[in-house]
Formats: structure tokens, sequence, C-alpha cells
């Protein structure tokens, strides 16, 4: 193999790498799907960092319920 193609195939292999990491974790999807109830409430009236904790939180439960019904 020369030494271009070692090259071509470490920088994908980088890549590859790179987009893994930037798939949204489960814990993510989670605080999404809450997220996205806690926005549809007309009369909300929360700072968005507050919002997002919340949803982090939900997330950590749904996860918590997940683990332990084993």
């Amino acid at each position: 193999m020369s030494g271009e193609t070692k090259q071509r195939i470490s920088e994908l292999e980088a890549e590859i790498a790179r987009l893994k990491e930037a798939q949204p974790t489960l814990r993510d999807q989670f605080a999404m799907a809450a997220l996205t109830g806690i926005l549809s409430d007309p009369e909300l009236n929360q700072p968005m960092h507050h919002l997002v904790k919340i949803a982090y939180n939900y997330a950590d439960a749904m996860l918590e319920a997940r683990d332990a019904k084993g």
C-alpha cells in the first residue's frame, strides 16, 4: 500500500470518528423529545437555558427507568 493510500485511509478513519461523535446520544434524543413537549406549552415563560435543563432532567429520568426495567 502506498503512502498516499495510507494517508487517505487515515483521513477517512478520522472523518468516520468525527461523524460518530457528532451523532446524538440516546440521552440527547430523549431530551429533544422532552423539549418538544415542553415548548408546546403556549403559556411557557421561562429562559431557554432553564427549559433545556428541564429537558435533560426528563431524559435522565427516562434513562434511569429504561435501565431499571430489567
